[in-house]
This record gives structure tokens, C-alpha cells and sequence, in this order.
């Protein structure tokens, strides 16, 4: 028989990954994987992230408000937060999420972006794992860093020049970038609008690509663009600046001191900046101030469980008590397994055992010359950020795999084009070679200065490195500048052609004359 706890979070499982739930009439209720990154506005979300730590697990729970979600479900998910950790022993590191404002912690489980829905379980909104084309969506996509999509009024009075939107009718995908916007939130919205199609739709939606300063070229798009939206009848704003935080606010550290030791909270001022580790005993608890902009809540070890228990209530206390906005970032903190971001704010923080200054380290001069007949593949291969710049990982006796972007995604090239490149294409190679039994690999990609499908290279390379583990080192090659293990892969017949593409259907003619420079890598 399970305990009512134990039902509760019958879905942890003690493994690495992440656990959604979305409170639904008070009760805790699951969310498939496929809509992981959709958070309906009307709702509140409790999130298990768990990961392994060496030998052991460590877990980190948020729980997520949404901006038109009830009192009750606030209190409910917080509830549940607290249930949760005593459920894990109270070791999890705790986080209180607003929408709009999510830690960065938060933020990076979803690589692909979030998108906030309107509606809730209130209004029937559901989370489902069909394919479903019946959408009808504007989706204003927001972030450099971490993506926030938000879905907006279907008009072109939602749309600004700096910021990048997907409409998403089902079938067809449109994104649109605003002339001001960047070549990371470009490809940011890229990733978001495959991600759709590849989770939402299973792969069986069109996506295309509208550059703000240039709808002329895609009148297909902006078709599809005027007879949804209907036509544009007035100039587009500007838009409003990416959020940029405010260092001075965010410098303004104050630690304060938390006891409830006559029964009720009293918080007192122990510091302000520098702060020194010193200050924080095992025995108790601690508030630190981020300028309000995000408030941690340090649990000591010796501290008393109602103490630890009570931290996330009474860091809500304390906001309301300083009239902070209830948007305000909280994330509890166990004494001896605090977070990178909590340690940077004192002067000096140390670890028993740590090691002192960068320990032993292997510089320039110790790594194998390229010049030198033997490569040392093993130990480049452990120092992958001196293999990216000395690229001689080897003889280039590898295996070489050759892929050219078309239509944002990746082509295999045909044997018989191996070694040659066009610069109106960009080229993926993956490079595979053997150190001490395991595989290794490094992941080139080569492009010209002036190719439109730099973006798309880059993501395909982030989805390539996912694909393999993370392992792949990769390193951009420009045209003209290939490194010397580059055009060893090759063996000698590596041919660049200054524009033109290999792809089927090209309407380029070649032209009648062609002047080569002919070099090589010894």
C-alpha cells in the first residue's frame, strides 16, 4: 500500500531527467514529455529536475505561476514544492518561478524556448501528445539567451521591426524577422519553429522563413502572412528594447539573518556587500537580498526542520513585508551543495578538499608541435579547446562524414562531390577517429563570409552535437581559411569554388572560366 505521498509522486523514479506536473482542481497531474516547454497562462506547474552528481543525485524543484493563475493553485503548488522535498529528504534546491520572469535555471531545461499558452484547465486547455493541426496561433518570440515565446492578438499590430514571430497555422509555419532583430534571436526562432513541427506535428509541417527587410523575395509567405492576418495597413514600431538587468540594483546585496525562535520571523541585517562565507553559521537560516530582484534563502545544516520547512514562506513573507513585486525570483539554498550563482556573490567561497587556484595545468608549450610526424592524439583530444586551435588531431585518416544545408536542413553530399565546396552553400563535416580504443570527434563547419544559411548551420550543428552526446568539439572554418587538418581529410583533393551550389536544380549556370589557386598543408 502507498502512502499518500508516495502516490502522490509515484512518477520519480530516482533517474536523471526532468518531471512535469500542472495542478489540476487542486491535484497534482502529469504532463506528457512532447509538451514540455508549453505553460498555459491560467495555470501553476511544480517541475523535478534530477541529475547525477558523481555518486550521488541532486534534485532542484521549481514551481511555476502563471501570470492569470488563481490564489488557490499559487498556494497549491506551493504546497506541493514543500511536500516534494520532504519527499526527497529536503535536500532539493527549491525555486519559486513567475511567468515573464524565470530564472535562467529554469529557462535552460527548455533549449528550444518556452511558449506560454493562453487559457488554463479552467477554460479546457489540455496538454496533448496527438498530432493536432487545428492551430491557429501569433507567437512573438522574445530572448537572445533563452527563448520566451508568448502568444499574442493575431494582427500585424502584434508585430514590431526588432523581434522575431512565428505564425503557426498548423501545416505551414511562418516566421517572420523583424528587420532589427539579430542573427541569434533568427536562429533562436528557427529552433523554436522546428521544434513545433518536429514535437507538435511530428515532423509533418512546413516551415518557411521571411526576412522583415526583404518580404519581397517571399511572396508565397507574405501570402499566407496578409490572408491571416489580413493586410498590413500601417507602419510597424520599433519595439521595445531586450530587457537588460540592472547591475546597479542587482549589486545592492544585503544578508539578513532569520529566526523564529519566540514563535514568530524576525529578520535582522547581518551585512552588506562584500559579503564573506564566514558570516552564514550551520545553526540557522539566511535571506540574501539581490536588490529584489532575487532573494535566496541559505537552510544550515544544524538548522531545526521547521526552520528549513517554513524557508520558501517565509522568503514570500519577506517580499511582501519590502513591497518587492510578487514577480521577485526566490531559490532556497542547502548549506554544502550551494549554487554556482549564490557562491559568486561573497567575496571568497570555499570547499573543504577543493583544490586551490587551477591545479595542475598543461600549457601551450607542453602540447605536441604540428609539425611533428607523431600526433598526439589523446591528450589533444583532452584538451579540445587547443585541438580547435592547433586542429592537427591527427593525420586526417579518419572517417569523414559531409552533409550541405538545403531548405534549413541537413543533405547528405554525394561521393562523387567529397572534397569539393561551393561557396553559395554551407557544409557540415563531421570527423570521426579513435583515441585509446573510444571514438572521438570533431565537428567543422565551413561556410563563406556571405552565405544566408549561417544560421541554419549553426543549429543543425547544436542538434548534430546533441545526436552524439555532446562529444563532437566544434570549429567554425570560413572559406579561404581551411586549417591544416581540414584539408588533410581530404587527401590532397579539396577543391573550393567561389559561388554556385552542388544541390539538384540549380539554375546557376557554371560559368565558361575559372581561375584556381592551387596550395597546400605542408
Amino acid at each position: 500500500h502507498l502512502t499518500n505521498m508516495e502516490y502522490t509522486f509515484r512518477a520519480v523514479t530516482h533517474t536523471p531527467g526532468i518531471i512535469i506536473w500542472r495542478i489540476e482542481k487542486m491535484e497534482l497531474v502529469q504532463i506528457p514529455e512532447k509538451s514540455f516547454g508549453n505553460f498555459y497562462e491560467g495555470d501553476c506547474y511544480v517541475l523535478l529536475s534530477t541529475q547525477k552528481m558523481s555518486s550521488s543525485l541532486s534534485y532542484d524543484i521549481h514551481y511555476w505561476i502563471g501570470s492569470q493563475s488563481s490564489q488557490d493553485e499559487q498556494g497549491a503548488a506551493a504546497v506541493y514544492t514543500i511536500q516534494l522535498d520532504e519527499f526527497l529528504g529536503s535536500t532539493p534546491v527549491q525555486h519559486r518561478e513567475v511567468q515573464n520572469h524565470e530564472s535562467d535555471t529554469f529557462r535552460g531545461y527548455f533549449k528550444q524556448g518556452i511558449i506560454y499558452k493562453k487559457g488554463g484547465i479552467a477554460t479546457g486547455m489540455r496538454h496533448t501528445e496527438t498530432n493536432t493541426y487545428d492551430v491557429k496561433r501569433l507567437l512573438h518570440v522574445k530572448g537572445k539567451k533563452r527563448v520566451i515565446a508568448t502568444e499574442v492578438e493575431m494582427s500585424w499590430s502584434s508585430f514590431n521591426l526588432g523581434d522575431v514571430f512565428l505564425l503557426d497555422i498548423g501545416k505551414t509555419i511562418v516566421q517572420w524577422n523583424g528587420p532589427k532583430s539579430n542573427r541569434k534571436e533568427k536562429l533562436k526562432g528557427m529552433m523554436l519553429a522546428k521544434d513545433i513541427r518536429d514535437r507538435e506535428r511530428g515532423g509533418r509541417a512546413e516551415v518557411r522563413v521571411v526576412e522583415g527587410d526583404a518580404e519581397s523575395n517571399s511572396p508565397q509567405s507574405m501570402e499566407i502572412l496578409n490572408e491571416t492576418l489580413g493586410e498590413r495597413t500601417s507602419k510597424l514600431a520599433d519595439g521595445p528594447p531586450d530587457e537588460t538587468a540592472d547591475q546597479e540594483q542587482k549589486s545592492n546585496l544585503i544578508l539578513y539573518h532569520v529566526s523564529d525562535a519566540d514563535g514568530e520571523m524576525k529578520v535582522t541585517e547581518v551585512a552588506t556587500r562584500p559579503l564573506v562565507q564566514d558570516l552564514l553559521t550551520h545553526d540557522d537560516c539566511y535571506l540574501l537580498d539581490q536588490g529584489g530582484t532575487k532573494i535566496f534563502v541559505w537552510k544550515g545544516k544544524k538548522s531545526n526542520k521547521t526552520e528549513k520547512q517554513a524557508a520558501m514562506a517565509r522568503a514570500l513573507e519577506f517580499i511582501k513585508s519590502k513591497n518587492y513585486p510578487i514577480t521577485t525570483n526566490v531559490e532556497t539554498v542547502n548549506d554544502g551543495a550551494e549554487s554556482a550563482l549564490f557562491k559568486q556573490l561573497f567575496q571568497k567561497w570555499t570547499v573543504k578538499d577543493q583544490t586551490q587556484g587551477l591545479g595542475k595545468v598543461n600549457t601551450r608549450g607542453k602540447v605536441a608541435h604540428i609539425t611533428q610526424e607523431k600526433f598526439d592524439a589523446s591528450l589533444m583530444h583532452v584538451m579540445p579547446e587547443i585541438a580547435a586551435q592547433e586542429r592537427m588531431v591527427d593525420n586526417g585518416s579518419g572517417q569523414v562524414e559531409v552533409w550541405r544545408i538545403e531548405n534549413l536542413e541537413l543533405v547528405p553530399v554525394e561521393p562523387k562531390w567529397l572534397g569539393y565546396f561551393f561557396g553559395g552553400d554551407c557544409y557540415l563535416i563531421l570527423y570521426t577517429y579513435l583515441v585509446n580504443g573510444k571514438k572521438c570527434y570533431l565537428l567543422y563547419i565551413w561556410a563563406s563570409c556571405n552565405t544566408d544559411e549561417l544560421a541554419a548551420s549553426a543549429f543543425q550543428a547544436v542538434d548534430l552535437d546533441q545526436k552524439y552526446g555532446g562529444e563532437p568539439v566544434q570549429v567554425r572554418v570560413t572559406m579561404g581559411k581551411e586549417p591544416r587538418h581540414f584539408m588533410a581529410m581530404f587527401k590532397g583533393k579539396m577543391v573550393i569554388f567561389e559561388g554556385g551550389t552542388s544541390r539538384k536544380g540549380s539554375s546557376d549556370p557554371e560559368p565558361p572560366i575559372r581561375l584556381f589557386q592551387v596550395h597546400g598543408s605542408d
